[in-house]
């Protein structure tokens, strides 16, 4: 990934994050709002990314060898490629839909002697399993599945219901950034369980859920693997490690310090330390910024555990693991924004509508001082995603100009919230913006960006 610097601002882009800011292919008011985002972050080193196009093409290549890989595994009924969603929807009516996203990445990771191993595996998933007509049929089969809230939330996009649209899977939030749906595990692959099912099996959410949780409970009579005094890991390698923080009697095995810190960064990953042992926070970092940079990755965000249940978690800013866990923050949202990104921007292209959909950055120099910032431009219709700082850009001033203004998003809710409209249904937050700040209100903002690098 691209390194970038902060030309002038003193900041670095240490995270490795480039080109999270996406790629527009709409009209050309998006297409000039994106070079202004660009020349913020300008001087990249020789590691350029992709074009859009070259994205595109790579990514249709994958499909085509994906529809070849299905062919020869025996597959007869139409296969349609959605390039939007990046999925195939198998047959014309009631088929099955294979989502290519994980594939794709597993192949970007994979060495080339190991490629065609993600297409073998991809053609066994064309055959979801036979849903039992009663749930006591189910019961036996029925798993908690714990993924991050995105991958929920944004279904909707992908299978073009819109925002605010009911998502075709059953789910509900867990610590405001994951979510806990239901599967029927099958002997090659899980499927998913939406509200179709249960209402045909006469359950709810609630009591298909506890049936699922004692499934799991008995799959987890492991011992947790020890890393570090008070600091453990999953040792299950099924798909459901992440699930087990749902058990608390698994959770509670760890003999921790303080109260019970988790996260979930890989659906066979779950690590665990307490929210009072520094050395065992900074261990569990480490080994979640790996697992989030890997195929499947989920959400590098940590969840402490109350008598209310799993809460976010940060440490205190003056502790040593601190700068770790605001990493693996950054580079959380940036990963969710980016996909978003994507989604909106062919969501807004095929309907038509030219809408800026700005790109969350994130920057950290060389003291661990760390921002994300947002882009406003003057006179561009924009979806503003929720980060620390916003700079204001007016294009009439020339493609050279500097900010007209820069401020912290709270300092911006307090003079003129009332520009920004949250929008509905979007996961991660997003705000269309309303007109531009006066000349008064951006007057207050003349700051130099070093200074908002100083966090309370």
């Amino acid at each position: 990934m691209m390194m970038r610097s902060f030309v002038g601002l003193a900041l670095v882009g240490a995270l490795g994050l480039g080109g999270c800011a996406g790629h527009s292919r709409a009209g050309q008011g998006n297409a000039s709002a994106r070079e202004a985002e660009a020349r913020l972050a300008e001087h990249a080193d020789e590691q350029e990314q992709p074009s859009a196009e070259e994205e595109q093409a790579e990514r249709d290549a994958f499909a085509q060898r994906a529809i070849r890989a299905l062919r020869a595994a025996g597959e007869t009924r139409p296969i349609h490629y959605d390039a939007e969603g990046f999925l195939l929807r198998l047959g014309d009516k009631d088929g099955s839909t294979v989502f290519l996203s994980n594939f794709f990445d597993e192949y970007l990771a994979a060495s080339p002697q190991k490629r065609d191993e993600v297409f073998t595996r991809l053609s066994r998933v064309r055959e979801l399993p036979e849903m039992p007509k009663t749930f006591a049929e189910a019961r036996p089969n029925l798993l908690p599945v714990v993924r991050g809230r995105t991958f929920f939330e944004q279904l909707r996009l992908v299978v073009k219901g819109g925002a605010g649209q009911p998502v075709p899977i059953s789910w509900s939030p867990l610590g405001t950034f994951l979510g806990i749906g239901l599967a029927f595990d099958g002997p090659e692959t899980l499927r998913y369980l939406g509200p179709e099912e249960l209402a045909r099996w006469g359950v709810s959410f609630d009591q298909a859920l506890d049936v699922a949780l004692e499934n799991l409970r008995q799959r987890s009579t492991e011992p947790l693997q020890q890393l570090a005094p008070g600091t453990c890991q999953s040792p299950w390698d099924d798909n459901y490690a992440a699930s087990r923080l749902l058990l608390d009697e698994v959770v509670r095995r760890c003999k921790v310090s303080g109260a019970p810190v988790v996260l979930a960064p890989h659906r066979d990953l779950l690590l665990i330390t307490g929210s009072e042992d520094e050395d065992g926070l900074r261990l569990v970092a480490n080994r979640a910024m790996k697992a989030v940079m890997a195929p499947r990755a989920m959400d590098g965000r940590a969840l402490r555990l109350t008598p209310k249940g799993w809460v976010p978690f940060m440490p205190e800013r003056l502790s040593n693991a601190w700068a770790d866990f605001r990493q693996l923050e950054l580079f959380t949202r940036a990963r969710d924004y980016a996909e978003q990104t994507r989604q909106l921007e062919q969501h807004y292209e095929e309907r038509g509508e030219d809408v800026f959909v700005a790109a969350y950055t994130p920057y950290q120099d060389e003291r661990e001082r760390s921002i994300s910032y947002a882009i406003w431009l003057k006179g561009v219709d924009s979806l503003l995603p929720r980060t620390d700082v916003i700079f204001f850009m007016d294009p009439t001033l020339g493609e050279e100009a500097p900010p007209v203004g820069i401020a912290r998003w709270e300092e911006v809710e307090k003079v003129a919230g009332q520009l920004l409209t949250p929008v509905e249904g979007l996961y991660p937050e997003r705000y269309r913006v309303k007109g531009f700040p006066s000349e008064e209100q951006l007057a207050q903002w003349q700051n130099d960006p070093g200074d908002l690098l100083d966090e309370e």
